[in-house]
This record gives C-alpha cells, structure tokens and sequence, in this order.
C-alpha cells in the first residue's frame, strides 16, 4: 500500500482501525475488485462472521476456483484476514475474516486516491489459538 497505517484504539472498546492511501493502477484495481460481485458477496457473507472457503462457495452460489481467486485479491488489499482455525482431532482450516470498513475514493493532484479504512489486527492475547469443537 502506499502508505504506512494510520492505527487508532479506543478506550471505550471501539474497533481498532487502520486507514491505507492506495493510489494510481492500484487504487483503480481496488476499485475494480469492490466492483466485482463475486467479492462483493463474499464480503457481504463474510459479515456473519469468519468462515471457510467451503461455506463462503455455497453462500455466494461461485465456483471454488471463484471464491479462492477473489479471496486472494480482497486479502492482497487487506479487505479480509485469515486465521487457522484448530480441531481436538488434529485436523484444521484456513477461516477468512472480514477487515473491510470503509473507502472513500478522491481525485487529488490528477491521481486518484482511494482512503481504505479495515479492521486492525487485535492484540495477541495468547500463544495458541483456540481449538474448535467441530
């Protein structure tokens, strides 16, 4: 990104947030992928909370190759984050996370500019993450 992040934490308990500037081709990019449907779901299913890409393939009714290409690219621009998340039985998978907030896009000295605001990763409060039941 094209600049370093702004991080902000609030004593009341408000969501940490980080703000990135992306200009040029890649705040254009940018554009493009919150343009596209499929990502557009995705981040819309990803509002009930994190899931894997199983889920995220059936709630947006996409192809597996669909879900994992768009994955990549709102990840590239930081609008999802991804945790392990641990079975008792040994096994685990990736979960996918929304951190997008907001955009708010400015054409500023024939550039344009796109002000990216997404969620800050929480303080690690333990060494493992936790193990789920399923």
């Amino acid at each position: 990104m094209a600049s370093s992040p702004l991080l902000r934490q609030d004593e009341d308990d408000t969501p940490r947030e980080e703000a990135h500037v992306v200009e040029g081709e890649r705040a254009s990019d940018l554009l493009a992928l919150l343009e596209d449907d499929y990502a557009r779901r995705i981040l819309a299913a990803l509002e009930r909370g994190p899931q894997p890409a199983r889920e995220l393939v059936a709630a947006c009714d996409a192809s597996r190759a669909t879900v994992y290409r768009r994955l990549d690219r709102l990840e590239e621009f930081g609008l999802v984050t991804t945790d392990m998340e641990l079975h008792r039985d040994g096994h685990h998978r990736t979960v996918y996370d929304a951190a997008f907030r907001r955009a708010t896009v400015e054409q500023v000295g024939g550039t344009l500019q796109v002000r990216l605001v997404v969620s800050a990763p929480a303080p690690d409060r333990s060494s493992s993450p936790p193990l789920s039941a399923d």
